[in-house]
């Protein structure tokens, strides 16, 4: 069963390895941590209004 499970993370590891260079890669435009940060409060809004706790 260790051996299943640490297989299992080392291609969770690879997986995110190549999705960080991906995101390294991409030539497409960089977003500003503001942009990010304001993006995640309204969804995080949406998402407690909606599951009726307010925002």
């Amino acid at each position: 069963m260790r051996r299943l499970l640490d297989r299992k993370k080392d291609l969770t590891d690879e997986i995110i390895r190549r999705k960080i260079r991906e995101a390294i890669d991409d030539p497409g435009s960089d977003i500003d941590a503001d942009t990010v940060f304001e993006r995640f409060d309204r969804l995080h809004a949406e998402r407690m209004k909606a599951e009726g706790g307010g925002a």
